[in-house]
């Protein structure tokens, strides 16, 4: 049997970076809507156009997205199809549910290593308007995937030691 107190620990401290995460995008997001109206307003009127700042917000776009989607795991709060788990009962429930979490884990491991693939080759090269490295661009996706990866897996200990995650 999985040791719950241990596993609530890491499950908490999950869910507090998760949740550091949510609260970074919300930024995020504001910095999006200040940085495509200072954009506008450059262009209407200065006639001044800010280069940098499409990537910018492209840039605060893509963290926005990756680091929302571990809190909404935490909460469970990913669209779910749950006609087969909510039919049954037990032991069954959990096992489906556990190879759900599992399924969730699998695919943000393929997908660290994709990143890694494509990092190895991308890494050394920089954005165009904002001169950053491409490792720098992409590592919110790459934090919110392992982080993902990482939250399904203490969801599938939490169902393999009987207890559904909340």
């Amino acid at each position: 049997m999985v040791p719950i107190g241990w596993l609530a620990s890491l499950r908490d401290a999950l869910s507090m970076v998760a949740r550091g995460g949510l609260w970074l995008s919300i930024l995020l997001l504001l910095g999006i809507a200040v940085l495509v109206a200072g954009q506008v307003m450059m262009r209407n009127a200065f006639s001044l156009g800010l280069h940098w700042a499409d990537e910018l917000a492209r840039w605060f776009g893509i963290a926005l997205v990756y680091l929302t989607i571990p809190h909404l795991l935490d909460r469970g709060a990913h669209i779910t199809v749950e006609l087969l788990p909510n039919r049954l009962k037990g032991r069954w429930r959990m096992a489906v549910l556990a190879i759900s979490e599992l399924a969730v884990a699998s695919f943000a491991g393929l997908c660290l290593v994709a990143f890694h693939a494509f990092l190895e080759r991308a890494a050394r090269f920089r954005t165009p308007a904002l001169d950053l490295p491409n490792l720098f661009f992409y590592m919110p996706a790459v934090v919110g995937i392992a982080l993902l990866g990482f939250i399904a897996m203490v969801r599938v200990l939490t169902l393999l030691g009987r207890r559904e995650p909340s």
